[in-house]
């Protein structure tokens, strides 16, 4: 019903941002990645929106991404049993797009559970439901790339006594030249040390 709005940021909360499209607020709701990655308000955005009615009650929902990779996969995720817009949308706040799609091509469940944080049950049926449709659907999945060696690295992160939580937000961090699992390794602990 309503692909994308654009228009000025009005205000910013913790789940939503209120657009301003010619004089009618709409309020769109967002993982926190996003709202903090949005402009500040009094600035002009684009998002892609996704609209929802409730059946229950009736209420609407109007959920909002940055880029259309994100709502096709958005919507790819809807289509799971059990995952609704919400969960759909904390699936996506967990981890990186590219991230979850490679794990779900390799179809390996346990590497997107380390990674995105996601209980492992519903990250085994991602996979097992979403694997043929990722590979077949134009939704900007890169099957190729090499990011295999975060799963490494966070298990050895967590060895080393971080959560599982600090060891995916610093692996965020860690320069895009770190290929190896080691070089990985080595760069979070710079940071996690810088911090101390």
């Amino acid at each position: 019903m309503i692909g994308y709005i654009n228009g000025t940021i009005q205000a910013i909360s913790g789940k939503y941002a209120i657009v301003d499209v010619h004089g009618v607020g709409y309020r769109v709701t967002m993982p926190a990645k996003n709202l903090n990655s949005i402009a500040k308000i009094g600035s002009q955005v684009k998002l892609f929106t996704h609209y929802q009615t409730s059946p229950r009650d009736g209420s609407v929902e109007l959920y909002g991404f940055t880029t259309p990779e994100e709502l096709n996969f958005f919507e790819l995720l809807t289509t799971v049993s059990g995952i609704g817009p919400k969960s759909a949308q904390a699936i996506l706040a967990s981890a990186d797009l590219q991230t979850l799609q490679i794990g779900i091509i390799r179809g390996d469940g346990d590497y997107l559970h380390k990674v995105s944080g996601i209980g492992e049950k519903t990250a085994h049926r991602l996979v097992l439901e979403l694997k043929n449709k990722i590979m077949t659907a134009d939704i900007g999945a890169v099957a190729d790339s090499d990011v295999g060696t975060d799963s490494d690295a966070i298990d050895a992160l967590m060895t080393l006594g971080y959560s599982q939580y600090q060891a995916r937000d610093v692996l965020k961090q860690v320069a895009k030249t770190a290929k190896t699992s080691e070089e990985k390794i080595k760069e979070a602990l710079k940071i996690l040390g810088s911090k101390k």
